[in-house]
Order: structure tokens, then C-alpha cells, then sequence
């Protein structure tokens, strides 16, 4: 998972991790990004993130997904992973997504995928691509593809 999120970052790019939790992937976009910023609305989790990454390319935001003090237009890559299904106001995340992306940016969004799972989110909150795509389906955006990750699907959607 990690390999493919940085397949889709430019060297010396800027990153979006909305709903990092510890920071595991703001990490992995560090091997990459000039900046990074790791964003969650959990307290503890954001604590988590900035225990874990010692690194000043990485901000780190306590702040909901869906308001964010990113500048306009200066994401190359926002990824979500295993977060989307928890944000509450989906609409807004796709309206804040837009706003934050620079045109030709991407958005990777990996999610369980639908079922019964002994591990992940409950069966109730997976989202298929298409409950994802539906967020996303406006002119702003393109779905560039899905990806098969096993457990997981991958969406990357590109704004226009």
C-alpha cells in the first residue's frame, strides 16, 4: 500500500493525509514530499502522529477533514486511507478535497472493502467504490481508476 501511495506523489510534491490516525502513511510521504500535512479531528491520534514523526516537513492539523486550514490549491496528493467511511460530512470532505487539490492533483482513497471482516471497520461503515465515487461525482473530478488491493480497494480521483 505503501509503494502505491507513493507512486501517485511527485518528488518534492506536497501531501494531504486526511484522517492520518498515528501518522502511519504521512510517514511514507515523507520519503517523497517536500511537505506533508497530517490531519485528523481525534486529539489523541493527531498527539499520536506528532510522537511518531519528527520531521519538519510534516504539519500537523487537529482539524476536521472537511475544514481544513490547507491553502487553497496546494496539494498535489490527498489520501485517505481507511478514513473516509468515519468522516461525517462526506459532501463537504469532497468540496474541501477540491479546494485543497492543485488542478491535475490526485486523490487516493483506499477502503475496506464491503463484508464481513474480523479486523477493520464494522460491515456497516465499508464503503464499495461506488458509494465513494457517488462524493466525487461532479465536473470537478475524474475517477482515474480502482484498484484490486485484496482486502482493500483503491479509488484515484484526479481534479480537473
Amino acid at each position: 500500500m505503501a509503494e502505491l501511495v507513493l507512486n501517485y506523489l511527485p518528488q518534492g510534491g506536497v501531501a494531504a493525509d486526511l484522517g492520518c490516525g498515528a501518522g502511519r502513511f504521512c510517514k511514507v510521504l515523507l520519503n517523497k514530499a517536500s511537505k506533508v500535512y497530517c490531519v485528523d479531528i481525534n486529539d489523541y491520534a493527531i498527539n499520536m502522529a506528532k510522537e511518531n514523526i519528527k520531521d519538519e516537513r510534516a504539519i500537523f492539523l487537529n482539524e476536521d477533514a472537511s475544514s481544513t486550514s490547507i491553502p487553497n490549491s496546494s496539494v498535489d496528493l490527498v489520501i485517505m486511507v481507511n478514513a473516509f467511511h468515519d468522516m461525517e460530512n462526506k459532501n463537504k470532505v469532497a468540496l474541501e478535497v477540491s479546494r485543497i487539490l492543485k488542478p491535475g492533483g490526485l486523490v487516493l482513497i483506499i477502503e475496506s472493502k464491503p463484508g464481513l471482516a474480523s479486523y477493520g471497520p464494522p460491515p456497516w461503515l465499508r464503503m464499495s467504490p461506488d458509494d465513494v465515487i457517488k462524493y466525487f461525482n461532479n465536473p470537478q473530478f475524474k475517477v482515474e481508476g480502482i484498484k484490486d488491493l485484496g482486502d482493500f480497494n483503491a479509488i484515484l480521483i484526479k481534479k480537473i
